[in-house]
């Protein structure tokens, strides 16, 4: 894996063409984990096949390479395999011309800029028709717990050991892959209710494969290393308040592009990340470099394997739009979010909500506000 990331630095604006193997904004364990194992396992079985075409993949973190510091989680599991930064390849690295001459795979998304030049989609969401993918792109789109699931499937279906070599690397990813989905599943828990059959199905297979490989050598037990994975994303001792808006970002836009809410994730609560002394400051300057006319804060803290959960909303731009966003997140019974008001709560003038539906996600919550902009042209 590591030899394959050091020669991938070379396919950097290249000449030559080339498919980039793209995860999405948000950049979690699941979008960079899924990047990397798939561009390997198809540069591995391209180098091993007849085909006329030779493709070489390269994995993409799709985030400036300045924030890699905030995805504290991959930095960690990433870090355990020795792969280093400078080993990686980040959206910035790439030339406007090396973008407009390759192709693309997508995972853990699949609406993007590059639609067109796509060949293949994996994906855990549910199909938008605003994507413009081509019709003979391959689409690999089921509404499982993680989308590592779907990249261990697809590996597993041609994997084979022949050399030490190989074992070593099929450990890596196996490794990786099963990490990730414990993280994404929650470990599969049932209050969070996000592992479906083929989440568990995949991650006992990977279980039983990583086991042979070492030999019999027992692995580490799926709570010990889901409370790692939590910890090591909930490591935000060394983050500035606007490191921590940066650091699990999504930004929705209406159809001309003319308005924008951004949709900050915390691995904490909002009420405790608003307590910060730098908040205020932070997210007004984070309004300001997003052009931002609403922040949609929403914060999640896994405690002794309970999940809480709450959001904020503040406006910038749009009173109006700010107030029909919070009457549709109140209103709305597909999931119902069973919102519960802060009292007492005044940072910059926002409304502030504990979610009582644990269950109900940011996967959610972006459909409902991304539905309100595009009305906005109707």
């Amino acid at each position: 894996m590591l030899n394959f990331l050091k020669q991938t630095r070379r396919f950097v604006n290249s000449a030559e063409p080339v498919c980039i193997v793209l995860g999405n904004e948000s950049c979690d364990l699941d979008s960079a984990v899924c990047a990397v194992t798939l561009a390997y396992h198809y540069q591995q079985q391209n180098a091993t096949t007849n085909s006329q075409i030779k493709r070489k993949f390269l994995p993409v973190l799709n985030i400036p390479r300045r924030d890699y510091a905030l995805k504290t989680e991959v930095h960690y599991v990433f870090r355990q395999h020795a792969i280093a930064v400078e080993h990686l390849t980040f959206r910035d690295d790439l030339q406007q011309d090396f973008l407009a001459r390759s192709e693309f795979i997508l995972v853990d998304h699949h609406v993007s800029p590059f639609a067109t030049r796509c060949l293949e989609v994996f994906d855990h969401r549910t199909f938008d028709d605003a994507a413009h993918l081509t019709n003979d792109c391959k689409l690999h789109i089921e509404l499982v717990g993680s989308c590592a699931t779907l990249i261990a499937e697809e590996l597993l279906k041609s994997t084979t050991v022949t050399t030490p070599a190989d074992a070593a690397a099929q450990v890596t990813l196996y490794t990786l892959l099963r990490s990730t989905i414990v993280l994404d599943t929650v470990n599969f828990s049932e209050a969070a209710n996000r592992a479906t059959p083929k989440d568990i199905e995949i991650c006992g297979k990977l279980e039983e494969l990583l086991i042979k490989l070492s030999n019999g050598k027992p692995l580490i037990a799926r709570t010990k290393l889901f409370d790692t994975l939590v910890a090591a994303r909930a490591d935000i001792s060394s983050l500035t308040a606007m490191q921590l808006l940066r650091k699990d970002l999504k930004v929705l836009t209406n159809r001309d592009g003319s308005v924008i809410i951004a949709i900050p994730g915390f691995p904490l609560l909002v009420q405790e990340f608003i307590k910060k002394p730098d908040a205020a400051a932070a997210v007004k300057a984070f309004a300001v470099e997003t052009n931002a006319a609403i922040v949609l804060l929403m914060g999640m803290l896994v405690e002794n394997g309970a999940v809480r959960r709450d959001i904020g909303l503040v406006d910038f731009k749009n009173i109006g739009l700010c107030q029909t966003i919070r009457e549709k997140l109140w209103a709305t019974t597909e999931p119902a979010l069973c919102l519960q008001h802060y009292e007492h709560c005044d940072f910059l003038d926002g409304c502030f909500y504990k979610m009582g539906n644990i269950k109900a996600t940011r996967k959610h919550i972006l459909p409902l506000v991304k539905q309100i902009l595009d009305q906005m042209q109707n």
